[in-house]
């Protein structure tokens, strides 16, 4: 009857505890309905809640093609063209950079930091003088 109630009809735990017996407590209907739930192999309803996506599969698109054709761009970069970029982007009026990395992560995309070389380490004078140094 438990189950019949709450789950068929949509009552809710406390409804269906007073209609089945009037000292029945809450915790035992859900500890009934957990364990139906379980044996039963009854879906759940999907986690609803929070923000939903910033951006649409086309917009993370755009992002992710904007990477590939400069492998050298910053995320301060991206989120400036994002926030500049009118046409694909109009629903976007902010984005931080952790959203940015977590787009890209999905995707499978990732930045590597790059750094400056001088352009004479490997010269042959500048070999000589870390041989006559050491």
């Amino acid at each position: 009857m438990v189950v019949d109630h709450v789950i068929n009809h949509g009552m809710t735990m406390i409804e269906a505890a007073r209609m089945i017996q009037p000292n029945l407590r809450r915790s035992t209907v859900a500890s009934i309905i957990r364990t139906f739930r379980h044996e039963n192999r009854i879906e759940t309803r999907p986690n609803s809640g929070g923000n939903g996506r910033l951006l649409t599969d086309e917009q993370e698109r755009a992002v992710v093609n904007l990477v590939r054709a400069k492998n050298d761009i910053r995320f301060t970069e991206i989120r400036r063209h994002i926030l500049d970029n009118e046409d694909i982007f109009n629903n976007v009026e902010a984005i931080s950079l952790p959203t940015i990395a977590r787009i890209l992560k999905r995707h499978q995309v990732s930045l590597k930091q790059l750094y400056r070389v001088p352009f004479e380490r490997n010269a042959d004078r500048v070999k000589q003088l870390r041989i006559e140094y050491v």
